[in-house]
């Protein structure tokens, strides 16, 4: 008898350690949220992305915390390294919030100039406040595998965006609008809905990956193929049946495995850019300051 109500016991401990919070509640219960520091050859201690690190950065991890809402966030006191706070303060910063319970984010994020990067993948999302186009010193959005049925309207307008994630939605159009964001670098709208490319594409001429595969597109316009992506393109599983012919002179590779392309219908140029791996040199691992947590870890 005993030992049964030990067991349950350990049972519902567990249960309340699992328990979603919010973040008030874990930081009333923790105290103020340690920060990490970008130092080169640093490993992360989480298994969020890695790449977006300058040295001497800040980073907020509340991934894989159970939280449903963040209200609060631009103003609760922050660790950093040894020195409490108040979050404004911290220049460079970084904030996860990967593999969380939230359905919305408050307006109040429109205040935090000091964020680069804000990562809120793995969240039962499908909207985000037009807030985000005030943080002015905001380069990329991460929305991977949420609920979007669209990329909201005021991303267009965030001018200086230079990396925009929205993979594994349920989004069907890739407006003409996509045309403004003349900064990405990086674009991945992979595993959605989205049936037509725009021409507007060809204005993206800073890209250095762009992923556009499993979406159910039959064609990429003719106007794309100005842009020179330098690392990847990546169209896999989309159901194209030939390339843009100005893609020939790019120095990036083309993923376009599970497409219709039939290779022997390629000029030999373009032909030679079918390859899954990048070209050598892209992923310039020697020029990493944050090495991604090591799988087992």
């Amino acid at each position: 008898m005993f030992a049964c109500l030990m067991l349950v016991a350990a049972v519902v401990i567990s249960t309340r350690s699992a328990a979603a919070v919010t973040l008030r509640e874990l930081v009333d219960e923790k105290g103020p949220p340690k920060l990490f520091v970008a130092v080169k050859g640093v490993e992360m201690p989480t298994q969020d992305q890695t790449n977006n690190f300058n040295a001497g950065d800040r980073a907020l991890l509340l991934s894989e915390h159970q939280l449903t809402d963040i209200t609060g966030i631009s103003t609760i006191e922050v660790n950093d390294e040894g020195v409490v706070k108040p979050i404004a303060e911290v220049k460079s910063l970084l904030i996860y919030l990967n593999h969380n319970l939230l359905t919305s984010i408050p307006d109040e994020v429109g205040t935090m100039h000091n964020v680069r990067f804000f990562y809120g993948e793995h969240n039962p999302l499908s909207a985000i406040p037009d807030a985000f186009a005030k943080m002015k010193s905001l380069e990329g959005i991460y929305f991977g595998h949420c609920e979007f049925t669209e990329i909201p309207p005021f991303v267009f307008d965030m001018t200086a965006l230079k990396k925009l994630q929205f993979c594994k939605n349920r989004i069907r159009v890739l407006p003409d609008a996509i045309g403004n964001l003349v900064e990405l670098r990086h674009l991945n709208v992979s595993d959605n809905r989205i049936g037509r490319i725009p021409e507007s594409m060809s204005k993206l001429t800073k890209l250095r990956v762009c992923d556009l595969s499993d979406n159910p597109f039959p064609a990429l316009p003719e106007a794309f193929g100005k842009v020179q992506i330098v690392n990847q393109l990546r169209v896999k599983n989309c159901p194209i049946t030939t390339l843009p012919a100005g893609f020939a002179t790019m120095r990036a590779t083309i993923d376009a495995t599970g497409t219709k392309i039939d290779p022997a219908s390629l000029p030999p140029q373009l032909r030679d850019k079918l390859n899954t791996e990048k070209p050598p040199g892209s992923k310039e691992w020697d020029k990493m300051i944050v090495l991604p947590k090591k799988k087992g870890k």
